[in-house]
């Protein structure tokens, strides 16, 4: 199927595809040299579904050509069409946002700068937060190299128009796993124990996750926390990364205390009080200044708590 999204401007598609090279985010996509091509094994209804998206037009005039083809069943365009719009934050209209700080003597400089960066998400949310763990506590790097050793481990690899695609794991698989085989890829023991924990925990109908759609962000928070291995910041960047949710605020991040003592020019790093206190204005955008501020350092966010 084939079909055409235009996002709502301003909608800057190279940015985002160019910020995936340089977080480490491209163990299961592929992408053009000109950051204009996205290709992707992604799970829709759990279909899963080849997905490519070609960008087209101007920040200003953005035009998505969209094509997919179901592998494993059948799957509506209209399903499809909405993963990838969720998946662009293409609904997402930041013009409220730059008009309203336009004239923000600290904040204007970095919107401008980034200035129709819009959130790309993980395609699962199981992904997302798999990927979030094994963040925790460790370079961008090494994380990355976590990542892609899992991948290899316990992914598929399917072929679809002569290319090999790697598809991320699913809960399944992943809980199938033992201990040992993620400690012999290097993971801590207790990383290996919150990530096969977990998808054994969504594998058997423990927890759904596909519910957390349907929660406010404090609901996400309360259904999350009990579980070993998350802590406040991991759902924070789950809410952000997974499921794309526009005002939230990851106060005691590193990366964004860091970014906001430089943009503020402060002698020091602020503290996480100081950071709520700051933002106070950002409703309901404070993930959008969080999210540029990451970037004014070209940095992700850095874990602080983990459980």
């Amino acid at each position: 199927m084939k079909f055409v999204i235009e996002p709502k401007p301003p909608f800057d598609f190279q940015k985002m595809m160019q910020r995936l090279t340089v977080t480490g985010k491209t163990h299961v996509l592929k992408l053009n040299e000109q950051f204009t091509e996205y290709e992707k094994i992604i799970r829709i209804e759990e279909t899963s579904c080849f997905v490519k998206v070609v960008w087209n037009g101007t920040v200003t005039s953005p035009v998505l050509n969209c094509k997919a083809i179901p592998l494993n069943g059948s799957i509506s365009e209209d399903a499809v069409k909405k993963k990838i719009q969720q998946l662009f934050s293409t609904e997402v209209d930041l013009s409220p946002l730059y008009d309203h700080f336009c004239e923000h003597e600290k904040l204007v400089g970095v919107l401008q700068r980034f200035k129709g960066l819009k959130l790309l998400t993980d395609t699962d949310l199981f992904e997302s937060i798999v990927k979030i763990i094994i963040g925790q506590q460790v370079n961008l790097t090494f994380a990355g190299t976590l990542t892609e050793r899992l991948i290899e481990f316990a992914g598929d690899k399917v072929e679809v128009e002569g290319n090999t695609y790697q598809v991320f794991p699913t809960p399944t698989s992943v809980s199938k796993l033992k201990y040992e085989d993620l400690r012999e890829l290097q993971f801590s023991q207790r990383k290996a124990e919150y990530i096969i924990d977990l998808a054994k925990l969504i594998s058997d109908g423990t927890i759904d996750f596909e519910s957390l759609w349907s929660m406010s962000d404090e609901e996400v928070m309360k259904t999350l926390l009990p579980i070993r291995g998350i802590g406040k910041w991991t759902i924070e960047c789950l809410l952000i990364f997974g499921m794309g949710r526009t005002d939230v605020l990851p106060a005691a991040d590193i990366g964004l205390r860091n970014a906001i003592r430089q943009v503020w020019k402060l002698t020091e790093q602020p503290s996480e009080e100081e950071v709520r206190v700051l933002a106070q204005d950002w409703t309901p955008w404070r993930t959008y200044i969080t999210y540029y501020l990451w970037e004014s350092l070209n940095q992700t966010p850095t874990v602080v708590d983990h459980t």
